[in-house]
């Protein structure tokens, strides 16, 4: 059995490098320049110019006059003596020798550079591995530098290690405690990796005194009973009962909840008299999605408290070795933290590094030296920490707070640990790690390690033993009462969601009065079609512009992008913030929206919607990178932090949806069932068998409606711009928020049927769950849903038979308007009924509804569309026109 991948291992090189002559003597220390830093008085220009917001700073050393040799050496400790560090703490990776750092190999003799090199190694081949060669901006890797060789004042003094050992005693007697009085339960215990807690209660200390007031916290379940138990303030009793079975929400509350290692928790905790807000993520067991959930939640936070949000919010992110390095969207996440619409001012990364994923290895698992290495992508810095040097752990998180307060970009800590129990306390993983399970079970745990430490050096110790006493204490207390907790109140509708409620599927279904005042429209519809003065706008852009404002003026021909715009607007108007963002989506894909028009000139660039905006009110109108799964958490995220802003994701195609599956199935559509936690995420999904072929042609409705149930989730497929303009108010216009999904229309953006008139969008109006012909008494009744609905009406004109055949549009698919279907049936009572689809079979809208269809009617619907298929569209021009013929010849046809 092989030994695990060196966590720091690096294959040897030789060193052909002849021998040189010794140079000059050594300079003092206080004499010795940054090398590849640049100049030495860049950091000091850096502060003076942007100054450092509180957090510290380390002197930059000073000198001229000193040798190549000498700066060469210490510029070779600077980016590869992290790769000589002592990380792990189960010895079974030995450091390498590292030719590159031989003094020899500069022109230094061995005794010449002992000085230096005995610095250099103290400070970059100790407990902690500084990565940060690969940042290349001069002035943060001086800052990092400076951090690294600073030699007085980086460890704790004696009260903050007396404080430290507490900890690391409470948490070991914590894990104890509950593995003994809840035998094979699964508790994913913190064992082996207790001084994470000092890590994260350091860092939240440091950001409050540097003015963090609330840190947003997304993570794995690793040690999460631990770390809210022992630093975030979480009551034991409700702990213990939740990990015993009992329901975190009050009983007769119907929902799902969670098991208890998913659970979030919020509360203040006072932090030398400072008060810090908490605010932990539920989250699912796909490990990576709770952090960026996490993100989007704290830009929403951000963005409440106004221009001093990001030193105020504080994302704290939470990962394991084998899910960071593995999961495809840390690498989107990454991508994500210096774009705009997604920049929070940078996060902290803590990952928990087992060595080990469930039984996988680290060579079974990446091809990275590093699990972290990923964070080269943004450079990002790592610092690696041997997680039982509770003191160097202790360091590298004061340097994270402080890195983040003052360059406000992302940072890693990789703590380097390991695992005691397995995956959980019930897997045994000595079957298929043996070696790294002999080393475990021969070490000491690290509370143990570290009091030996202090005692060695002449410290007390009694804190620990008072620690152990006292958590034992606290844990058969809370067991005691564990046995009659009860949740009184559901932690729900509190802080930004005070005064909305859970809306129940009667709620969703009841009618909304969301049309505004037609002059007021007229009004909006100029400033949104205005641009400033001198503004050099492109023919075809000015053309369309006017051709949507003499839509509006006019009142006629309204078409979907203009009905969209009109949305957006006029609830910016109202004061309700904006936020819409996808692939392209500011011109849009189908170069149908303009939101945003370029000079051609100089390139200024001008937002239409804000125009109408009132006053202070956020309008986000942005493109994304081509990343959906991300960026679906991190808007799902934001809606859960701001009920009051109108969020919409894009799709580009529907089936992009796809990518974003996993957010979609495990939060979006439950995670009010799960957490109590709603979410008012608009997601617009493009769809239409359009003649495209197989990809870009359907938002796999199939899907959406297998994910439905109770009154978690809103499905609509307008067909009408004014119905797509209230549906999007009335998101904003209900005590209540759900998440909806939009299946938008392609070939309908400049259908010349597919638009309104302005008195549809006039106050007295509302979004139509179904929109039935005035037709009485027909032969035929076709139910149908979005665009197929006009290539119905098209062929039954050219039959002439508009007496013999009644549509009815089925506007909203879920919840389903059941009263309305049935009022509309019922004035065709002898006619035969049809629901018709383009989709085939197998991934329409029929598979979920003809059993709800029958029961309505009384009686059963005969399917009309393509067959069951396994690719959603044909390639072929005329497969796809002779699949239309047919679907709506077996529509419509007998009735000659």
């Amino acid at each position: 059995m092989s030994a695990p991948k060196p966590v720091t291992g690096l294959k040897p090189m030789n060193d052909h490098t002849p021998p040189v002559e010794p140079m000059a003597d050594l300079p003092e220390e206080s004499e010795i320049p940054f090398f590849g830093i640049g100049d030495p008085g860049a950091l000091e220009a850096f502060f003076a110019t942007h100054g450092d917001g509180g957090a510290r700073r380390r002197p930059v050393r000073t000198g001229v006059g000193n040798g190549a040799g000498e700066v060469a050496l210490m510029e070779a400790y600077r980016t590869r003596g992290f790769l000589k560090a002592r990380l792990d703490p189960l010895g079974l990776s030995a450091p390498p020798e590292l030719p590159e750092l031989l003094p020899s190999l500069y022109g230094l003799s061995q005794a010449y550079a002992a000085p230096l090199v005995a610095r250099m190694e103290r400070a970059y081949c100790g407990s902690i591995g500084w990565e940060f060669a690969h940042c290349h901006d001069r002035t943060r890797r001086a800052w990092l530098a400076a951090e690294a060789e600073d030699a007085d004042g980086t460890g704790p003094d004696a009260g903050s290690r007396q404080a430290i050992l507490a900890l690391l005693a409470r948490a070991t007697a914590f894990e104890a405690g509950l593995v003994q009085r809840i035998p094979g339960g699964k508790l994913f215990g913190l064992g082996g990796a207790e001084s994470f807690l000092v890590a994260i209660e350091a860092i939240l200390a440091e950001s409050a005194q540097l003015g963090a007031e609330e840190v947003v916290i997304g993570g794995m379940h690793r040690g999460r009973f631990n770390l809210l138990a022992n630093v975030l303030g979480k009551p034991l009793p409700s702990m213990v009962a939740e990990i015993l079975g009992k329901p975190a929400v009050p009983e007769g509350l119907a929902c799902s909840s969670d098991v208890s290692y998913h659970l979030g928790h919020s509360g203040d905790l006072d932090i030398a008299g400072t008060r810090l807000h908490v605010s932990v993520s539920p989250h699912p067991s796909h490990l990576q999605l709770a952090p960026i959930i996490a993100q989007g939640r704290a830009r929403a936070k951000q963005a409440g408290r106004g221009a001093g949000g990001r030193r105020a919010v504080l994302p704290l992110l939470l990962h394991t070795d084998a899910s960071f390095a593995g999961q495809g969207l840390v690498a989107e996440m990454l991508q994500l933290s210096g774009v705009g619409p997604f920049d929070i001012g940078g996060t902290i990364h803590v990952v928990i590094n087992n060595q080990l994923g469930f039984t996988t290895t680290p060579e079974e698992g990446r091809t990275a030296r590093s699990p972290t290495d990923i964070a080269r992508l943004i450079e990002a810095p790592v610092l690696h920490v041997n997680a039982d040097d509770p003191d160097a752990v202790w360091r590298v998180a004061l340097v994270a707070a402080n890195w983040r307060a003052t360059f406000a970009t992302d940072i890693v800590i990789d703590l380097v640990c390991y695992r005691r129990p397995g995956h959980n306390e019930i897997d045994e993983p000595r079957f298929t790690q043996p070696a790294m399970y002999r080393a475990i079970d021969t070490l000491a745990p690290v509370d143990r390690l570290y009091e030996a430490r202090i005692a060695a050096s002449g410290g007390t110790t009694d804190a620990a033993d008072r620690a152990r006493a006292g958590m034992q204490a606290s844990l058969s207390e809370a067991f005691a009462a564990a046995k009659s907790w009860r949740v009184n109140a559901a932690d729900w509708f509190e802080g930004a969601w005070k005064g909305l409620a859970a809306g129940t599927v009667a709620d969703m279904l009841a009618p909304v009065a969301t049309g505004v005042h037609t002059p007021r429209l007229q009004h909006i519809g100029r400033a949104i079609t205005a641009v400033p003065d001198g503004f050099v706008v492109d023919p075809k852009v000015k053309r369309f512009l006017e051709e949507r404002r003499r839509s509006i003026e006019d009142g006629q021909g309204i078409n979907w992008a203009t009905g969209e715009a009109l949305a957006l607007a006029t609830l910016a108007a109202e004061g309700t913030p904006v936020r819409l963002g996808g692939q392209d989506s500011v011109r849009g894909a189908f170069t149908q929206r303009h939101l945003e028009v370029h000079d051609q000139a100089t390139g200024r660039r001008h937002l239409t919607i804000r125009a109408a905006a009132a006053d202070d009110v956020d309008v986000e109108i942005h493109n994304t990178p081509l990343i959906e799964h991300a960026i679906a958490c991190f808007e799902y995220g934001l809606s859960l932090a701001d009920p009051r802003r109108l969020v919409v994701w894009e799709a580009q195609f529907g089936e992009f949806l796809n990518y974003a599956q996993a957010v979609f199935d495990q939060c979006i559509a439950c995670g009010e069932d799960r957490w109590l936690r709603s979410s008012g995420l608009v997601i617009l999904l493009p769809h239409g068998l359009d003649g495209g072929g197989p990809d870009h042609s359907t938002g796999r409705p199939e899907r959406l409606l297998a994910a439905c149930a109770g009154a978690n989730i809103q499905i609509v497929n307008a067909s009408t711009p004014a119905n797509y303009f209230h549906v999007l108010r009335r998101q904003m216009h209900r005590p209540f928020r759900k998440p909806l999904v939009v299946l938008t229309p392609k070939a309908l953006l400049r259908h010349k049927g597919c638009v309104s008139a302005l008195p549809e969008f006039a106050e007295t109006t509302g979004f139509r769950t179904v929109i039935a012909d005035e037709t009485t008494a027909a032969r035929r009744v076709i139910l149908c849903t979005g665009k197929v609905y006009y290539e119905l009406a098209d062929a039954r004109a050219k039959r002439g038979l508009e007496a013999d055949v009644a549509l009815v549009r089925v506007e909203q698919l879920y919840p389903l308007p059941e009263a309305e279907i049935r009022a509309a049936l019922a004035r065709h009572p002898s006619a035969d009924l049809v629901w018709c689809e383009e989709e085939p079979a197998n991934m329409g809208y029929f598979v979920n509804l003809d059993r709800h269809l029958e029961r309505i009617a009384g009686r059963p619907f005969r399917r009309a569309g393509r067959p069951a298929a396994a690719t959603p569209a044909v390639g072929v021009k005329y497969w796809h026109e002779a699949e239309i013929n047919a679907f709506v010849e077996d529509a419509l046809g007998g009735l000659g």
